[in-house]
């Protein structure tokens, strides 16, 4: 068998070592692997994105404030535009947090509510399939 760096494809030469059934194995398992390391790098990449444009709009919101007071001269208009920026960003954090939550929340009751509902169409179903038996089973002797 021949080695090869983590990532490079496999060729057919360097699979010749491997069992056929190592050899399928492994073709299957890569492209779900990458898909979710992509999908990882993506996520992470989307993040990243995310972050940068609340900095952006977090600055220039501060801006914005700072603006309203000519009177301050530039290095205090400056320093309240960073504060506004950073409680800006402060206050978008606790919001998503909330909202991560509350979501957390949400999915635990509903699937909760689900397990129930489930379980209950399974009583419900079963109680029919026992009724239509027994009602089978009457008609059957009640012929014969």
């Amino acid at each position: 068998m021949t080695a090869h760096e983590p990532g490079e494809p496999q060729t057919p030469a360097s699979r010749a070592g491997d069992g056929a059934r190592g050899a399928v194995a492994d073709d299957r398992e890569r492209p779900r692997a990458l898909t979710a390391e992509a999908a990882a790098g993506i996520a992470r990449l989307e993040g990243y994105l995310l972050a940068r444009r609340a900095g952006a709009e977090a600055a220039e919101a501060g801006a914005v404030f700072a603006n309203r007071f000519p009177w301050l001269g530039p290095r205090e208009r400056s320093e309240i535009a960073r504060e506004f920026a950073r409680e800006h960003l402060a206050v978008r954090r606790r919001m998503l947090q909330d909202a991560v939550t509350r979501a957390g929340e949400l999915r635990r009751e509903y699937g909760d509510r689900y397990d129930r509902l489930r379980r209950r169409l399974f009583a419900v179903a079963l109680g029919a399939a026992g009724a239509t038996t027994a009602v089978v089973s009457l008609v059957v002797r009640s012929a014969g």
